[in-house]
């Protein structure tokens, strides 16, 4: 599993029109690429948007700087919107980008590496977990037999490994 950092931007409150506008069904949404972007309304209807890049700190306005363009291409009408929080955090991805799950021990399961999926795919996992703790195996089966792909020295070359994917996949995603 390799450590991959996602940030995210959250803008002041939208006018109801302005929520109309960009997203008037109030869906969760993300694309298709490899370095993804992904954006929902708040309960309070601000829109948060998050992505990935590089940088590997937390200063809030950096992080702000580096995603308001992107999200920009997207909904250009949000140019004069303000901006009020910038945060980031640490995700695990599996090499296969399948999520981990298996036992330790009889009494000891695990499930891990949801690969920046982890809003739509820690549901299933949390349910699929509660069904293996009351004693039906057959999702959590189908998972545990998919063995992690190992990466000979991922451990110590990890941030090298992860600055060269991120680079690999964004020129994917451009193409």
């Amino acid at each position: 599993m390799f450590p991959v950092n996602s940030f995210i931007i959250g803008s002041e409150p939208l006018s109801d029109a302005l929520v109309n506008e960009i997203n008037s069904e109030d869906l969760a949404v993300c694309d298709p690429n490899y370095i993804l972007e992904y954006f929902r309304l708040s309960a309070d209807k601000r829109l948060l948007f998050g992505g990935r890049f590089t940088y590997f700190g937390s200063d809030p306005e950096v992080i702000k700087k580096t995603l308001i363009p992107r999200l920009l291409k997207i909904y250009p009408q949000l140019a004069n919107t303000k901006f009020d929080f910038g945060w980031g955090g640490t995700i695990g991805v599996t090499a296969n980008r399948v999520p981990q799950m298996g036992k330790l021990a009889p009494n000891i399961i695990y499930s891990q590496g949801y690969s920046g999926h982890g809003v739509n795919v820690t549901h299933l996992a949390g349910q699929i977990m509660a069904d293996t703790v009351g004693g039906t195996l057959e999702r959590f089966d189908v998972f545990a037999n998919i063995k992690p792909t190992w990466i000979p020295g991922q451990h110590i070359f990890r941030n090298q490994m992860v600055a060269l994917g991120m680079m690999y996949y964004k020129l994917v995603d451009r193409l």
